[in-house]
């Protein structure tokens, strides 16, 4: 049992939502972290994810106090937590129109400009935008950042030259995901794991712009660079987007608490069962906390969706595999 540090935020909205989930808190009797993780259930909240949605300035996920409120007040004595659901969604949406007016106010009209042009170009392979593994970031990330992991199907299989194609494609698949999502060079971080292709995105960009940039790019242009491509080096590619506790330090890399669960998604047999099944050459699978904070925002649809469960050693590991083609959404 331990009281967690609330951030110092300057009186408004956002410090109102601080104050009574540090108090509820404490109502519930100091629970840890990693206790609130537990009752939560394996996959859906890590303890790190946890800690900084009690710790962090920027505003939470609506899913993520959704859940802590509903956990809490079942160990309040006398605590109704339909009522307090209810109350503190009333706090969260002032704080994160509060938070929205301030980034409108904040931003400068050659800026508004800037944001709004670059996407509109996108990078040829001569140039400098793509992320480079070996730089230092221009600030460390030390939130809940997003995790994009990608694996190719049958890559060891290559001789080094088809493998460099095949990375060179594949590279530019998520250099076009990130133009559509509006995600600067800035706010990404390639990160190589061995077979796997990983990008850690900046906490400030949404989710639900992410993943809607993922599956409808990522179809498209893997359609379009498999048609000029031999059958030999055709890419299939399993996906994962997730979230985790990200820190980048000099000389210490990469540390990321939630990277194995991540992992697991990936190397599941359920989604190399998926890819197996599907003619489009890609099978993506997303974790609990991106599926409450993403699905049903921005056009994409629950039904796109379903529900698996992935044996670990921990217990049952909770994500959704999306089952739906882009052109189907409209019938939904």
């Amino acid at each position: 049992m331990a009281k967690l540090t609330a951030p110092t935020l300057p009186p408004g909205a956002r410090k109102q939502l601080s104050d009574e989930l540090h108090l509820a808190h404490r109502r519930a009797g100091w629970p840890s972290v990693r206790d609130l993780a537990r009752a939560l259930g394996v996959g859906v909240a890590s303890s790190s994810r946890i800690h900084d949605a009690f710790t962090n300035p920027r505003l939470p996920a609506w899913g993520l106090v959704q859940l802590l409120v509903v956990e809490l007040a079942n160990r309040a004595p006398g605590a109704d937590a339909t009522a307090e659901v209810k109350r503190f969604h009333g706090l969260w949406d002032e704080a994160a129109q509060a938070d929205a007016s301030a980034t409108t106010e904040n931003e400068t009209p050659s800026a508004q400009a800037a944001t709004l042009a670059e996407p509109e170009r996108l990078p040829s392979q001569q140039d400098a935008a793509r992320p480079n593994p070996a730089a230092k970031p221009s600030r460390p990330l030390d939130s809940v950042s997003s995790l994009l992991l990608i694996d190719t199907e049958g890559f060891r299989e290559h001789d080094d030259v088809e493998r460099a194609y095949m990375h060179r494609m594949l590279y530019d698949i998520i250099d076009r995901v990130m133009t559509t999502a509006r995600i600067r060079p800035s706010l990404r971080h390639h990160v190589g794991l061995g077979d796997t292709v990983m990008e850690t995105i900046d906490p400030s960009v949404a989710v639900p712009s992410l993943l809607r940039a993922l599956l409808t790019t990522v179809p498209d242009h893997l359609r379009s660079v498999n048609r000029l491509a031999s059958a030999s080096v055709q890419l299939r590619l399993r996906l994962v987007l997730a979230t985790g506790f990200v820190t980048i330090k000099e000389f210490e890399g990469l540390m990321v608490e939630d990277l194995d669960q991540a992992r697991r998604l990936l190397d599941s047999d359920v989604l190399r069962a998926a890819l197996r099944e599907r003619q489009d050459g890609y099978a993506l699978c997303v974790s609990e906390a991106v599926y409450q904070e993403a699905v049903g925002y921005a056009d994409i649809p629950a039904e796109a969706f379903q529900e698996i469960a992935v044996p670990t050693k921990d217990g049952p590991l909770r994500a959704w595999l999306h089952s739906l083609p882009p052109s189907a959404w409209a019938s939904v």
